[in-house]
């Protein structure tokens, strides 16, 4: 299995690059830390299709709303 590009349908997933489905979350993720980098393992529900991506780690950070990541925490404080 290979690193796929893919399209991202929304902040919280992606699109199945095989029938198009939204998929919210990876079905398995691996942190390496040392490169920081994130590889995902996406499986489609509707059609079986499975692909990885892989995100820098300081690129999903960059990509967080810090407004809403404090109001958050705050809720839970």
């Amino acid at each position: 299995m290979t690193a796929e590009t893919f399209r991202r349908r929304s902040d919280h997933g992606v699109t199945c690059n095989k029938c198009g489905i939204s998929l919210i979350a990876p079905e398995w993720s691996y942190d390496f830390t040392e490169e920081q980098l994130v590889i995902n393992l996406w499986s489609c529900t509707n059609c079986g299709n499975q692909f990885e991506t892989e995100a820098s780690a300081i690129e999903a950070w960059s990509n967080i709303d810090n407004k809403a990541f404090e109001e958050s925490l705050a809720l839970v404080a």
